[in-house]
């Protein structure tokens, strides 16, 4: 049992080492286009939500 454990933490520490020392992908993943369609979604629910207060009130 002990010995299973023990190669568990070497293959972790391995792929850690592994992860860390790999070099950036080129291209990498841009965000901005998903930030400016929840940055306008998020707009809309709150224009949505100021007009559905204001005719329930």
């Amino acid at each position: 049992m002990a010995i299973v454990i023990g190669f568990i933490i070497v293959v972790a520490g391995y792929v850690g080492y592994h992860a860390s020392q790999a070099p950036p992908e080129a291209g990498g993943h841009d965000i901005s286009p998903e930030l400016e369609v929840f940055n306008t979604e998020t707009k809309s629910m709150q224009s949505f939500n100021q007009v559905t207060i204001k005719s329930v009130s």
